[in-house]
């Protein structure tokens, strides 16, 4: 299951559905850490994922999902030990090239000409799989 903090800023209500959740038999839950409200308009609240993490103990794997954008991010995030996973999304959007920095542990400084190699290796890929709308 995915699902955000809750429907309005300021009133987070996930906790109170990964109980249901678990026992209705979901094996893991993806938390984004924005309400549906602050969409992208606010930064992700990690803490309210940790203590859902925490909340649920072994009961119910939970990946956490915003603002991760650098392998730091990531780093930071795992080393806390809360969650059991990460999902990037619109960092991998941003930066494709996320997931070599976070293998590496390291920035990948990559000149523009690498930048533009790997997003048309992208826009391909996606034009192969879904096609053109042309």
């Amino acid at each position: 299951v995915k699902m955000r903090t809750g429907i309005d800023s300021g009133k987070n209500t996930a906790h109170h559905l990964l109980p249901m959740c678990r026992d209705i038999g979901v094996a893991m839950a993806a938390i984004h850490g924005r309400s549906r409200e602050a969409r992208y308009t606010q930064t992700a609240d990690w803490s309210y994922i940790d203590h859902c993490a925490d909340s649920m103990g072994d009961g119910l794997p939970i990946v956490g999902c915003g603002d991760v954008y650098h392998y730091t991010d990531y780093e930071e995030v795992m080393g806390r030990g809360k969650v059991g996973g990460i999902m990037i999304a619109r960092g991998a959007l941003i930066k494709p090239w996320i997931f070599t920095e976070i293998k590496e542990r390291r920035v990948w400084d990559i000149s523009s000409t690498e930048r533009f190699d790997i997003l048309r290796k992208y826009r391909d890929y996606g034009l192969e799989h879904w096609g053109s709308d042309t």
